[in-house]
This record gives C-alpha cells, structure tokens and sequence, in this order.
C-alpha cells in the first residue's frame, strides 16, 4: 500500500505504508520515495498551516549550499515540513541581530533561536525522523556531525589567504596522505565501513548525517580550489558510494531541481 505516514507535525515519505515514524524506515524504502506536490518552503507558507502548537520554523543563513545549512533544509524538504528560508547576504544576516555566537545557520523556532550546526541538526534530525532514538546510533550520527565539522574547518581556515597560490599550497598539504583532512575523511570512512554493507552512517535508516556527507563530499569534489574533483572519489569510495546513493533519492534530486545554480554534475 503506498501511503503519506505520520501526519503530525507532517512527516511524508512514499513507500510502504508504515505504522512508526520514519526513522524506523528502511534505507531501500526510502530510496524509493517519490517527492510530493505539496513539498514547499518560504514561498508557500501562508498556503500551509500547521497545527497551533506547532512552532514555525525559520532557517537563516546566507545564501549557499554547504552542508551545515543544506543538511537541515534537506531533512525538513524531505519531511514535507514546511519552513522558512531565509537567505541574506552577509551584512544582513550580520546585521539581524540572529547570530548569538557570529556564526550561522541559524534556526528560529516561534520566537526563539538555535544556533550551532550540530544542535539545529539534532534538534530538526528528532523533528523529521531523521535522528535515532537508539542512544549509540544516536552517537554515530553526532559523531559524523563532529567529524564533517572538524573536516571543513581545516578548510575554512585557509579561506582568508588571499594570495591564490599559497592558498592553493595551504590545502594540497591537507590531502596528502598523512594531512588532516585525508585524516578526518578517513575516520568517517570507517565509521561507515563499521557500520555494514548498507553504506549508511548509523544503523539501517536514513539519518541527517548522512544527508550532510552527502553534501561535504559533493562541496569538496568541485567546489574547492587546491583539491582535485577525485579526491574524495578516489581515496575515500565509501563515502563517494554515499554521496551517489543519496544524490538519486527523489527527494534529493527535486530539492537540486529548486535550486539549480548550485548543483552541476562533478566526476
């Protein structure tokens, strides 16, 4: 029977009618889902009411896809959920008064605000049903949250050099053999060796880790002068396999579709 499940607060997912929420559903399942009409966020909110105790949600950040914003766009796109995006540049955003810690996204729940990736991943990964309820599958999924963070601040760190060539330098030292991020990629390639055949990071369900892999890989295989589009392909297939699984779940492919400047074909 193919069915919408779990209405309140409005998690969607098409496969198999389930009678749990959706992180009880299987990763097979949901690569078979099928996006929905009525997927939609900022620009159809006043057409989607929710129930009164059900707080709105509002993602700032600027405009760009990298992982610690896309990953929660992702999972409340893929949940039917809607929200508000709000995209400015970076004297707006700067200027609204949102970034408690100078840092974004930002997520704003009825008046009130989260701030930290990790904790609006946490918070909207329990919301969506893309969060586990089993306490170690649980510490996977952060775990990953902490090593994609750890991964991408060495990057961000070389972000202010402005001579191109010795920025270039500053990240080719990272992705030798023994550099910090072939160190940090490495650790989440075992996590997901560690965690079977079924090329997920936690467990048998789809989890917002691995919507942010999903993500930082495709970032780093295109987007970052001084790494080669490969890299991540050639030394790291778990993570590459990943990358390409979540990249044809239907839900993923109609959120590319919304926003096509940002997503081109990599190697």
């Amino acid at each position: 029977l193919k069915a919408a499940v779990w209405i309140q607060p409005r998690w969607i997912f098409f496969g198999e009618l389930q009678r749990q929420p959706p992180n009880s559903l299987m990763w097979s399942e949901i690569g078979q889902a099928q996006p929905e009409a009525g997927l939609r966020t900022t620009e159809a909110w006043a057409e989607s009411p929710m129930p009164s105790r059900f707080p709105r949600l509002t993602l700032w950040c600027v405009d760009c896809n990298t992982w610690r914003a896309e990953c929660v766009r992702l999972c409340l796109f893929s949940a039917g959920m809607p929200f508000e995006d709000r995209r400015l540049t970076y004297t707006e955003l700067y200027s609204s008064g949102r970034l408690r810690f100078g840092t974004f996204p930002v997520l704003e729940i009825g008046g009130r605000t989260i701030a930290q990736t990790h904790a609006i991943a946490t918070y909207v990964g329990k919301l969506t049903g893309f969060y586990p309820s089993d306490p170690w599958m649980a510490a996977k999924v952060d775990e990953v949250l902490g090593g994609l963070t750890d991964a991408t601040d060495l990057l961000a760190n070389t972000v202010q050099e402005m001579n191109l060539h010795r920025k270039v330098l500053a990240r080719q030292s990272l992705i030798v053999e023994d550099g910090r991020l072939t160190v940090m990629l490495a650790g989440l390639e075992d996590i997901l060796d560690e965690n079977g055949q079924n090329g997920l990071c936690a467990g048998n369900d789809l989890t917002i880790a691995d919507f942010a892999v999903w993500r930082a890989v495709g970032w780093i295989s295109g987007s970052v002068d001084g790494i080669p589009q490969d890299y991540i392909a050639r030394c790291f297939p778990q993570l590459w396999n990943l990358h390409k699984e979540i990249d044809t779940l239907a839900c993923v492919k109609a959120w590319k579709e919304r926003h096509p400047q940002y997503y081109r074909p990599i190697c």
